[in-house]
């Protein structure tokens, strides 16, 4: 795709062979552009704003204020619109969280999580929670980070918590799948293990970390202070055992560790 004459202020999201842009702020109109060349194939005739966009349902959903909006991304005309509860959350942050093909979770403000879909017109409050940055959906549930310190899961169908996690420290941003719990990575130092239900099942220790990734091998990639790694994890064997704890702790398999060269 050339560079378009458009102005590219904003989102970039992408569904099928069209290129859906702009919309930050109210600074730049929106527009879809086909991905084979960078053409125009609709823009809006005004500046206009938009949470950050996400492709879902057969559209890209967009939105600002007390309404969401789903857009045919080939002419830009509405699909579907919806009236919120709530105000969604500014243009900067995250505010869908796809759960299924038909149904969204919208992080709106005052904390609160408002679900909809292409079933239903009237869309729903969950509930408020605590001030919480980033969301997400794993395994059945969306997760909200606390002020940066823990996480609390919630039921996308209902807003009742599944799991959570104590704010006793400053966790890295995003859970990742691991069997049928989650990992957790905690900023000053070690990953987590959690069974579905939220406890703890096992665990370790290690650096100060950054970042967190999934690996397409199962395992995963850590970041932290000069250091990039990579862990592979297998279930330790099963013992006969009553406790939850020691059924299906984590085992290192292989880790990797590459620091940066030392300056002279």
């Amino acid at each position: 795709m050339e560079r378009p004459d458009t102005e590219v202020d904003g989102d970039l999201t992408v569904h099928s062979d069209t290129v859906v842009i702009g919309g930050w702020r109210g600074h730049t109109p929106m527009s879809g552009l086909d991905l084979a060349d960078g053409g125009v194939r609709w823009t809006t005739p005004s500046p206009v704003t938009s949470v950050r966009t996400i492709a879902w349902a057969g559209g890209v959903l967009t939105g600002s204020g007390y309404e969401a909006v789903l857009l045919d991304p080939a002419d830009g005309s509405d699909l579907a619109r919806w009236r919120l509860p709530d105000p969604l959350a500014g243009p900067d942050a995250k505010a869908f969280v796809p759960v299924d093909a038909e149904r969204v979770v919208a992080a709106c403000e005052a904390s609160s999580l408002v679900t909809f879909g292409i079933d239903a017109d009237k869309a729903t409050r969950l509930g408020s929670y605590d001030p919480f940055g980033a969301v997400g959906y794993i395994h059945g549930s969306v997760w909200m980070m606390r002020s940066g310190r823990g996480f609390l899961a919630v039921d996308p169908t209902n807003g009742t918590s599944t799991w959570s996690v104590e704010g006793d420290r400053r966790m890295v941003v995003g859970p990742l799948p691991y069997a049928d719990g989650v990992l957790v990575g905690d900023a000053n130092g070690g990953i987590r293990q959690l069974g579905p239900d939220g406890r703890i099942v096992g665990g370790l220790p290690g650096r100060r970390l950054d970042a967190l990734a999934a690996a397409d091998d199962g395992g995963l990639f850590l970041a932290a202070k000069g250091t990039f790694g990579s862990f592979a994890f297998s279930p330790k064997a099963r013992r006969p055992t009553t406790s939850a704890a020691s059924a299906g702790a984590l085992s290192v398999c292989e880790s990797t560790r590459q620091d940066p060269e030392e300056k002279a």
